[in-house]
C-alpha cells in the first residue's frame, strides 16, 4: 500500500539561517506538495491517508497507481527527516532521516513528529 508521507528539511545556507521546508508526499499524483506549517502538514498527510484507505476499502482501480514515497537522494549536508503513516485498521507510523535511510517504525503519531522534529533541530513555534 502507498503511504502519505510528511518531510521537514532544515536550510542552513538559507534566509534565514535555519530556514525549515515542510512538504507531504502525495501517492495519487507522485509528488511532494509544500505544506506552510508542520500541522498543515499533518493534517494534508492524515488526510491522503484516509482518502487512501478508503480507495483500498471501496476497491477503487486507481489504487494499482498510486506511488509509495520515492527512496531518499543522495545530496550535500542538507538534513531531513521524515515520516509516514500507513493506513490499517490502526494507523502505523514510520520515520527515517538524512542518517537513518531505513524506515523505522514509531509507537504512536506523536513519538514519530518528535522524532522527525528532534532529528533536524525544528522547534514548533
Amino acid at each position: 500500500m502507498s503511504r502519505p508521507s510528511l518531510k521537514i528539511t532544515r536550510y542552513e545556507d538559507g534566509v534565514p539561517a535555519g530556514r525549515f521546508a515542510f512538504e507531504v508526499w502525495n501517492p495519487i499524483i507522485a509528488a511532494y506538495e509544500p505544506a506552510a506549517t508542520l500541522d498543515n502538514g499533518l493534517t494534508r498527510m492524515m488526510g491522503l491517508a484516509e482518502q487512501l484507505r478508503l480507495m483500498w476499502v471501496q476497491r477503487d482501480p486507481a489504487r494499482f497507481f498510486l506511488s509509495d514515497t520515492p527512496a531518499p537522494v543522495e545530496d550535500d549536508n542538507t538534513e531531513w527527516a521524515e515520516v509516514r503513516v500507513s493506513a490499517r485498521a490502526r494507523w502505523v507510523y514510520s520515520t527515517r532521516s538524512f542518517d537513518i535511510r531505513e524506515w523505522t517504525q514509531a509507537r504512536s503519531r506523536s513519538s514519530a513528529v518528535e522524532t522527525i522534529c528532534n532529528e533536524v533541530g525544528y522547534v514548533s513555534p
